[in-house]
């Protein structure tokens, strides 16, 4: 029995090939990808000579048996997507369920991811986080995105295309999202552009600017203080005409504030 081997490659800069990916993709039996074209440029810059094949969104259904039959047969075969890791919004996964399913060998060669990249370049919270893939174009979809992103203190990172760039951001301005963000051009590559700021404040940058390469955007998750953009006096003020226990007003706020009850009651219990 074969071994499917899901290969990380390069975003941008070849000196991120790993010394196992090189050995991996060195002794396998052939290569699928999602663009024969860059398998092969890669392949050259590394001296070696393998059968490639397609594999993209398109025929992934169809080369599933396919590839079955040539791991059933004993062959080893590697999974490329064009950059970065295989099934990350690329193709790939049901490859590897139905493998799974059938107890089929596989490895992962671990390597560049493009999300990866632009968390930790990000200087946002990490210790969670969740990626949406690309910011959806319209409908309910696109709805949901962004009620999420207006009450989600969890950073989220995503893609979106240099030609939808800016109106992703007309949106978010829109809709009052004055979340930070971060805006990650041509990760890894001669380019490399980092931006930040709201999306009022990129859109003024990007003003008159043609953006060009592959984006990944990293939006901040709200803080509890500035969801609500709270006046805690003024609360205050609003709970105590209608008197209510100042135990409760403290315990209130305390749920919508990053502020402790008991902070909040030293405050009022004298009012």
């Amino acid at each position: 029995m074969g071994t499917l081997f899901i290969c990380a490659t390069p975003i941008g800069n070849l000196s991120d090939i790993s010394t196992r990916l090189t050995e991996t993709l060195s002794k396998v039996d052939c290569i699928y990808g999602e663009d024969t074209r860059r398998v092969l440029k890669l392949l050259n810059h590394l001296n070696i000579k393998k059968p490639v094949y397609s594999y993209f969104l398109g025929n992934e259904l169809e080369k599933l048996n396919e590839i079955e039959n040539l791991l059933d047969s004993g062959k080893d075969v590697a999974l490329l997507s064009d950059a970065g890791t295989p099934l990350i919004a690329d193709p790939g996964s049901e490859l590897v369920a139905a493998l799974a399913h059938k107890k089929i060998k596989i490895e992962s060669i671990p390597g560049p991811s493009s999300v990866i990249v632009a968390l930790t370049l990000s200087g946002f919270d990490l210790s969670k986080f969740r990626f949406v893939g690309f910011i959806p174009r319209s409908g309910k979809e696109r709805s949901s995105f962004i009620s999420e992103l207006v009450t989600s203190d969890t950073t989220t990172v995503c893609f979106t295309s240099p030609k939808r760039l800016s109106k992703d951001l007309e949106t978010f301005v829109k809709e009052r999202i004055t979340n930070e963000i971060v805006i990650c051009r041509e990760l890894t590559k001669k380019f490399e552009t980092i931006y930040r700021g709201t999306a009022k404040e990129l859109l003024e940058e990007f003003k008159g600017n043609d953006v060009k390469g592959e984006i990944t955007m990293v939006i901040a998750g709200l803080q509890k203080q500035t969801r609500l953009d709270l006046d805690v006096e003024s609360a205050v003020d609003n709970l105590l005409k209608y008197d209510i226990p100042k135990r409760e007003i403290a315990k209130t706020i305390s749920l919508i504030a990053d502020i402790s009850t008991n902070e909040i009651y030293e405050k009022i219990k004298d009012l």
